[in-house]
């Protein structure tokens, strides 16, 4: 029967072990100082090394006649196959309660062949809070001859009191020149016949991961009948080579928008992955970035460049920025969509209509030229505190005086469609944020979801899109002046710096969460914290100081803030911060 090359490479001592080194230093060391723990955690991307390591560890600790921290492969532990004091468990399959009272209660049999018994349990953070919990006293006092390895991708999915509880040991993603090292040793011995340029594709599709870069080998080996070229790595994996994604970009530059339609076509039916795609063309745009401003560096590490010097000239540093902008945000949005063809098309499209668009505002500015004016307003980016007016050439007579002072007036006045964010509340609605507050605070953390967090806060990043939007500039600001820090399923805690920021946001809630749902494309309800209220609560919630209990909102929020009548000028968000020079 035909092994996969993974499993036929798979490293059977340290020293096969590539791209690890601190890692196989920390474990020599403890195996020959005899310093080795009771458990231990191995943290790190998938195909790095965890289990196989885990599991060369385990059979030289069992070695009778150890060499070099090397097993000896004849002691009566080595010769066993199916080393009974050697136990793999799968978290995945085996995450609940009773597997792990089952280990409990088989952890004080003694070993039959070596001195320890080792638990290697793999994905370990599928474990359920059951089985956590029945694992943790084991884990805190095993017997002298158990020890245990947990395997994880996901580290910050496991309890923090089994964490504390073991000694960690982080792996890292394989560079990849330890891949292609690798990859063409295993080429010479299987006799594959692979271009160089094939294996640094791999190694570069493969991101960190040895096992995948092996099994993309191996496919490449079936895929093809003579030689493995890079165009049959790309595909293989729905990817695009560099002569295609210049290409695409100059016909981007050249407003070529049916080519382009047409390229998409082509790639549909070709079968192209666009999700990787669309990660390929930004690596291609940030190449031409690192190119154009930090050429040293980029030829050090980039083999083929003559793509990126016929591209270069043809596009500016600003228009390279704005086309990774908008790629990010569509690349976020096709992992979440089962129409990934049809978000690269509109990604695409709104390229090359904005740069049209910033083409035809140039040309304006160019041939019409504006009265001069003796005042220049400048609207702050979120990190800016103030707002600051100069006003240039001010006479001293009172008749132009008055005439700025009326232009200042001028400019303080409300946009016809911007929301309007409020200034200031009256007692009875301060009274009723703060019940909202406690309620929205409780109802967030009785269903706290740490996986929500993680998921939106990435998609806050779309707010930044809604800065020239003038219905929702304001409320955008205020959102990314904040930080997300709890998440259910239907609600969310922003915390601030000061109660005066955290009070703007909660006397404004429809509108914020207008805009949250907006870019979320679902409704939550929002509420926010100053940095001291929410150190309070995190004690609370983290040491169970106080019951966290869900209540449905029996309230309506557009009725309690119907009655306000919110002015909307400069001063109703910067306030007292605005300087007049």
């Amino acid at each position: 029967m035909y092994q996969a090359l993974y499993r036929k490479y798979r490293p059977k001592t340290l020293e096969d072990v590539c791209g690890q080194d601190i890692i196989v230093k920390i474990i020599k060391n403890s195996i020959i100082n005899n310093q080795i723990n009771h458990a231990y955690l191995f943290a790190g991307p998938r195909g790095t090394g965890k289990t196989s390591i885990a599991k060369i560890f385990a059979k030289i600790i069992n070695c009778e006649n150890p060499i070099d921290c090397k097993p000896c492969g004849k002691c009566n532990s080595c010769m066993q196959e199916n080393n009974s004091d050697i136990i793999e468990i799968d978290a995945a399959s085996n995450n609940g309660v009773d597997e792990i009272r089952e280990l409990r209660n088989k952890v004080n049999l003694l070993p039959a062949y070596g001195k320890y018994k080792v638990y290697i349990i793999d994905e370990v953070h599928m474990l359920t809070q059951g089985a956590f919990n029945a694992l943790l006293k084991t884990l805190e006092e095993p017997p002298a001859h158990v020890i245990f390895i947990l395997a994880t991708t996901d580290p910050h999915k496991v309890l923090e009191t089994i964490l504390s509880r073991c000694q960690r040991l982080d792996f890292k993603k394989i560079s990849n020149e330890a891949i292609v090292e690798n990859l063409e040793k295993i080429a010479k011995k299987e006799n594959i016949d692979v271009e160089k340029e094939a294996l640094n594709e791999i190694a570069k599709l493969a991101d960190g991961g040895m096992r995948d870069s092996v099994g993309m080998l191996d496919q490449a080996r079936a895929y093809t009948e003579g030689k493995i070229t890079v165009n049959d790595i790309h595909d293989i994996n729905g990817t695009l080579t560099e002569k295609n994604l210049k290409e695409l970009l100059e016909n981007i530059i050249e407003d070529k928008l049916d080519i382009v339609l047409e390229k998409i076509d082509q790639y549909n039916d070709k079968g192209k992955n666009f999700v990787k795609l669309i990660e390929e063309f930004i690596d291609f745009i940030r190449n031409i970035l690192l190119f154009k401003e930090a050429p040293k560096y980029f030829k050090e590490r980039v083999i083929n460049i003559e793509n990126y010097e016929k591209i270069s000239p043809k596009i500016s540093i600003n228009e390279l920025f704005s086309i990774i902008e908008i790629l990010n945000k569509y690349s976020f949005e096709m992992k979440n969509n089962n129409n990934s063809k049809l978000l690269f098309e509109l990604a695409l499209i709104k390229i090359i209509s904005q740069k049209n668009s910033e083409h035809v505002e140039k040309t304006e500015n160019n041939t019409i030229k504006p009265e001069k004016t003796s005042e220049k307003v400048k609207i702050p980016s979120k990190n800016q505190s103030k707002i600051t007016l100069n006003v240039e050439n001010l006479e001293k007579n009172v008749e132009n005086s008055q005439k700025i002072q009326t232009k200042n007036e001028q400019i303080t006045q409300p946009s016809p469609t911007s929301k309007p964010i409020a200034k200031k509340s009256n007692s009875k609605l301060k009274e009723n944020i703060e019940k909202i507050k406690q309620i929205r605070i409780d109802n967030t953390l009785a269903r706290f979801n740490k996986q929500e967090v993680r998921n939106i806060i990435p998609a806050l990043e779309l707010l930044n899109d809604l800065l020239l939007d003038p219905d929702f500039s304001n409320s955008a600001s205020i959102l990314l002046d904040g930080t997300l820090k709890a998440a259910s399923n239907e609600n969310l805690i922003f915390v601030y710096k000061t109660s005066r920021l955290a009070n703007i946001f909660n006397e404004n809630l429809p509108i914020i969460e207008e805009t949250i749902a907006k870019i979320l494309n679902k409704k939550y309800n929002l509420i926010a914290a100053s940095l001291d209220e929410w150190e309070v609560i995190k004690n609370n919630f983290n040491n169970k100081l106080r019951p966290f209990i869900y209540k449905e909102e029996q309230f309506n929020l557009e009725d309690i803030f119907k009655e306000e009548e919110p002015e909307n000028t400069i001063t109703t968000m910067f306030e007292d911060i605005i300087e007049y020079n």
